[in-house]
């Protein structure tokens, strides 16, 4: 959003709305590309981030509970997500191909570089840890058929479990999002969301994406 662009502004795409923000303050509007381009270029490097709120963007996001929870965590944004007490979840869950150790310099992070799937103990006990999920599914689908209320039987679902929802957030909230979520502090699960969402908005937004 905006969805609709004038023709005189095609080349700038959803950048036009920031270049038009800039410059109403004296009743002004689009110029040329290079003019327009050098205006948002330096409205990114000065912080000046009003006009980049005038871009919105909404996304559809299919992600595990875990990582979703540390989505919602980024209040600048809208969410509406699927509820568990409408509708009946489906059998579909994350599971990761690589286990990495717990980092001894900081406890919040993992050490990337150890897989502990080649310990074959330790590949042993994660395959019966995921195999569980189908049991609890399994009981959850038992209690939905025994008329147990869908906001009840949910409540014993593991975490790896995918959700889905729809995210609202303008231009500059999300380069905040990315900037924290496509760091080295970042999980690797959802550095992989930012990363492809920097890819999204580039193609719309090419010169604030380059800005970035």
């Amino acid at each position: 959003m905006p969805r609709v662009i004038s023709n005189d502004s095609i080349q700038l795409k959803c950048d036009s709305a920031i270049v038009q923000a800039a410059r109403v303050s004296y009743g002004e509007g689009l110029k040329d590309f290079k003019t327009d381009k050098k205006l948002i270029n330096y409205l990114y490097k000065n912080k000046h981030t009003s006009p980049f709120e005038m871009v919105k963007i909404k996304f559809h996001i299919k992600a595990p509970i875990f990582i979703a929870r540390q989505w919602f965590r980024h209040r600048m944004g809208n969410f509406n997500e699927i509820s568990g007490r409408y509708s009946e979840l489906t059998n579909d869950f994350y599971i990761p191909s690589k286990l990495n150790s717990q980092s001894k310099e900081n406890k919040q992070l993992s050490d990337e570089n150890i897989d502990l799937l080649e310990n074959e103990k330790i590949k042993e006990t994660f395959l019966e840890y995921m195999n569980n999920n189908n049991t609890q599914y399994s009981l959850y689908k038992k209690l939905l058929d025994n008329n147990v209320s869908r906001e009840i039987a949910r409540i014993g679902l593991p975490q790896n479990l995918y959700t889905e929802f729809y995210w609202t957030i303008d231009l500059h909230n999300l380069f905040n999002f990315i900037r924290l979520r496509d760091s080295n502090n970042a999980q690797g699960e959802i550095k992989d969301y930012a990363k492809t969402i920097k890819k999204l908005v580039k193609i719309i937004c090419p010169i604030s994406m380059d800005a970035y």
